[in-house]
């Protein structure tokens, strides 16, 4: 799974040029970080997970889909206080869950503080359902795992962001320990997580109807409302587009940021700020 993981990743983010910062593969779910540089998140998501979905039918024998039909979660982060948070809070995932007490341990595709700005995923491609003689898929596939240009910006440096990222992820894995503590219980550890079954679901439920984010700020107010204004200007220049759209007027003009109608329909876009 890890192969699969990392392999499908690498070739989807190559394809539409993403930039990827973490990634991490739980035994239920994953999460990853990223920059869509050119504007294909949309294209990347769906050629990653259709791709990662149908490489695991094949390799556990699963006839039915692979990934729940409900929406991912996804926050754009508007500081670099927040990316950090965001960042750290993939890499301490596998602690925070209690699988085992220190990220680094985690025994699947996992990215550590140390990897960023640093190491290239070099991944063989997988044996199953991919074809070997489709140019495709290569033999090698390989995927930097960057540091983020903001955070080189406000920190300095690759190594002085690392170390902001480590703080973050120490506080996550400290916090983790307490809470179970707390609970009267203890972390799984590497020998009970590699024992449990593939079929084991997870038995928490998240709460329906539960807020989904769009953007996140690590608590700097000024920062959201900035989001809050862009986002209500953005859908107020939307509608107006799209209801003159409808009326049949091809020459309306959408916001910066639109991505369906301009992908599928061709319509004229601002330029981004």
């Amino acid at each position: 799974m890890k192969q699969i993981f990392w392999y499908c990743l690498s070739v989807a983010a190559h394809k539409y040029g993403i930039r990827v910062h973490v990634a991490v593969l739980m035994s239920t779910h994953f999460h990853y970080v990223v920059t869509d540089v050119f504007g294909f998140l949309p294209d990347f998501r769906r050629e990653f997970h259709r791709m990662l979905a149908q490489c695991t039918k094949a390799f556990r024998g699963w006839p039915e889909e692979v990934l729940n039909k409900a929406p991912t979660g996804e926050h754009e982060p508007v500081t670099a206080e927040a990316l950090v948070t965001q960042m750290a809070y993939a890499i301490a995932n596998p602690s925070e869950a209690g699988a085992v007490r220190y990220s680094k341990d985690w025994p699947g595709a996992k990215t550590l503080v140390s990897d960023i700005g640093s190491r290239i995923v070099r991944t063989p491609r997988p044996d199953y359902h991919l074809d070997a003689d489709n140019e495709d898929w290569p033999e090698v596939a390989e995927l930097p795992i960057d540091m983020p240009d903001l955070l080189i910006e406000e920190y300095g440096s690759v190594e002085a962001a690392r170390e902001a990222i480590a703080r973050e992820v120490h506080r996550l894995e400290q916090e983790a320990r307490r809470k179970l503590e707390a609970e009267g219980s203890k972390f799984a550890g590497v020998r009970r997580v590699l024992r449990t079954p593939h079929t084991k679901r997870a038995t928490s439920v998240e709460e329906f109807g539960a807020r989904n984010p769009t953007f996140a700020a690590a608590g700097d107010l000024e920062a959201a409302r900035r989001a809050i204004r862009v986002r209500r200007a953005f859908n107020a220049a939307y509608d107006e587009a799209l209801a003159k759209w409808t009326a049949g007027d091809r020459s309306a003009v959408f916001p910066a940021g639109t991505w369906w109608m301009r992908v599928h329909h061709g319509v004229v876009c601002r330029p981004p700020p």
